[in-house]
């Protein structure tokens, strides 16, 4: 199985205080266990950077983010072609091959 890590879920995760924080590490442990495939975009980490910066310190920013390089999860880089492949959503638009 598949599972795509947004903004909360990493902020959830990384943030002691968070009122998520114990659920959201208990989820993630299981999910592992379970051998789930987990995703993330370079625009979410960006957002989630910026946030853990925000609302912490910048050494909370750093270290997410090298944990998140040293981490299993797939990183989805979004380009031109898969922004207009995301509007198929509204049925307006083909997928372009």
């Amino acid at each position: 199985m598949k599972v795509f890590v947004d903004t909360s879920a990493f902020c959830a995760l990384t943030i002691p205080k968070d009122q998520y924080n114990l659920k959201a590490k208990s989820l993630y442990k299981q999910l592992k266990e379970d051998r789930f495939l987990f995703y993330t975009s370079d625009y979410v980490l960006d957002e989630v950077y910026t946030l853990l910066k925000n609302r912490g310190r910048h050494r909370t920013s750093v270290d997410f983010m090298d944990q998140i390089n040293k981490s299993h999860i797939i990183l989805l880089r979004v380009t031109e072609e898969v922004e207009e492949n995301a509007k198929v959503i509204s049925g307006d638009l083909k997928i372009k091959n």
